[in-house]
C-alpha cells in the first residue's frame, strides 16, 4: 500500500486533523481511498466518509466528479457531497457514511421481488443521472450500495463521470477570476470553512459547503499556450476570412517547431489537431461493446449495459458474470451468448468489425439467450445454492 494512502499519513495532515478525527480506512480503489471520520466540533453528528483522491488523477477528472455530485445533489439514491477541500496535491470529498452489505453476501438470497426492487432503485438513480446528460461509466454492484440498517440503495463513485454531450462538465459554467481559480488554491492555505466563491461559512455548519465551479474552460488555454495559432491563423475582429479549416493552419507551427531532439513537445506542436479521444473507463466485464471497440460516440446506454450485466448475475448466480482477463475475452464470451451475427451487426453499426476464429456456432431456436437464462435460473442446482446461501447469511 502506498504511504500517502495510509491511515497514518492522512492523520498527519494538519488541515484534516484540525477538523476531523480520522477513524479508519474503509476501502481503496485505483484512484482513491475512503476513510471514516468524525467531526471534532460535533462528535454527536455521527461518522462520515471522506474520499481522498490520489495526486496522480487528472485534475479534469476530479473536476467532473465534483460538478456531477454538486449537480445531482444527493437526490434519487445518489450519494450526497457534503463538502470538498484541496490540501496541496490531495482532493478530499466528504460524504455520508454507508454501512453497506457486500453484494456477494446477499445477491443469491434475493427472490424475484427483491431483485426487481434492486433493479428499480438502480434504474431510478440512473434516470436522475441521465436527465442531466451525465454518464456514470462505472456501474457495478460495488458502486450501488445497500445500507445495512435502512435497507436503502445508494449510487456512489462518480470518478469516471462525464457529460454525454460536452465531454467535461464545464460548457455552461462561467469561469471565475484567476484569484478564485482552483489552480491558485495552492498559493493560500485552504480551509473547510472557506468557500472558493468568497463566502465564508459559519463554524457551526462545516458540513454544508459544496464547492463552486471555478476552473477555466479549456478553450481559453489555447490562446495562452499557442499564441501563434490564435493570432495568425484564426479570423480577426475586422471581419477577415477564417482559416481554421485550411491546411495552412499548420504551416506557422511547422516552420517554427522547437522540438528538435529534446525528447519534448514544443508549445507550437501542442496545437496540432488531435484524433478524437475515446473514453475507455470502467470495470472489466461491465464495459459495453462500444467502449471495448473504442467507438467515439458513447451515450448513456453505457450505463444500461452494465445494469444488464448485473441482472445476468442475478439470473445465473454468477458474480462476476464473466471472469476474464481483457476486453477481447469479454467480446468472445458475449459472441457465444448473444450470437456471433448479432455482435457483428452491433459492431457494424458503429463502424467496427469483430473477427473470431473459430467462429462461434449459430444459436438454435432452443438455445436462445432467454431460454438459457431461464434454464439456468430454474435449475435445481441454483435453487439449492440459494437456499444454502440464505441459511448462511440470513
Amino acid at each position: 500500500m502506498s504511504k500517502i494512502r495510509s491511515l497514518e499519513y492522512v492523520r498527519g495532515i494538519k488541515e484534516i486533523n484540525s477538523v476531523f478525527d480520522v477513524i479508519d480506512r474503509k476501502g481503496q480503489g485505483t484512484f482513491a481511498s475512503v476513510f471514516t471520520v468524525r467531526d471534532k466540533s460535533f462528535p454527536d453528528s455521527g461518522i462520515f466518509a471522506m474520499k481522498m483522491i490520489v495526486p496522480t488523477v487528472e485534475l479534469r477528472r476530479v473536476e467532473n466528479e465534483l460538478r456531477a455530485l454538486r449537480q445531482l445533489n444527493g437526490k434519487h439514491g445518489i450519494i450526497k457531497m457534503l463538502s470538498a477541500m484541496r490540501v496541496r496535491d490531495h482532493i478530499f470529498i466528504l460524504m455520508p457514511f454507508i454501512d453497506y452489505v457486500a453484494f456477494s453476501s446477499y445477491y443469491l438470497s434475493l427472490n424475484e421481488k427483491e431483485i426487481r426492487r434492486y433493479l428499480l432503485h438502480l434504474l431510478r438513480a440512473l434516470e436522475h443521472v441521465h436527465r442531466y446528460g451525465i454518464i456514470h461509466r462505472d456501474i457495478k454492484p460495488t458502486n450501488f450500495l445497500l445500507d445495512r440498517r435502512s435497507q436503502r440503495y445508494t449510487l456512489v463513485d462518480f470518478g469516471l463521470a462525464h457529460s454525454q454531450f460536452d465531454g467535461d462538465l464545464d460548457r455552461n459554467w462561467n469561469p471565475l477570476l484567476a484569484s478564485q481559480n482552483v489552480y491558485n488554491l495552492k498559493r493560500r492555505r485552504p480551509s473547510w470553512q472557506d468557500d472558493v466563491s468568497g463566502h465564508f461559512l459559519e463554524r457551526g455548519s462545516p458540513l454544508l459547503f459544496t464547492p463552486t465551479p471555478s476552473l477555466d474552460k479549456p478553450s481559453t488555454v489555447k490562446s495562452r499556450v499557442c499564441p501563434r495559432l490564435s493570432t495568425s491563423c484564426l479570423s480577426s475582429n475586422t471581419g477577415g476570412p477564417s482559416h481554421v479549416s485550411s491546411p495552412s493552419i499548420l504551416n506557422p507551427v511547422e516552420e517554427q517547431c522547437g522540438c528538435g531532439n529534446r525528447l519534448a513537445i514544443c508549445r507550437g506542436c501542442r496545437g496540432f489537431p488531435k484524433a478524437p479521444a475515446v473514453r475507455r473507463g470502467g470495470t472489466l466485464g461491465f464495459r459495453p461493446p462500444e467502449v471495448m471497440l473504442r467507438c467515439v460516440t458513447q451515450t448513456t446506454a453505457v450505463d444500461l449495459w452494465a445494469v444488464g450485466v448485473i441482472f445476468l448475475s442475478f439470473l445465473t448466480g454468477r458474480y462476476p458474470f464473466i471472469k476474464v482477463e481483457d476486453d477481447l475475452e469479454v467480446l468472445h464470451s458475449f459472441s457465444h451468448l448473444l450470437g456471433y451475427e448479432r455482435m457483428q451487426q452491433g459492431a457494424h453499426s458503429v463502424g467496427k468489425r469483430i473477427l473470431i476464429d473459430p467462429r462461434p456456432p449459430p444459436l438454435g431456436d432452443k438455445e436462445t439467450p432467454l431460454a438459457y437464462m431461464k434454464k439456468r435460473y430454474d435449475s435445481p442446482y441454483l435453487q439449492s445454492v440459494r437456499v444454502a446461501h440464505s441459511q448462511l447469511f440470513g
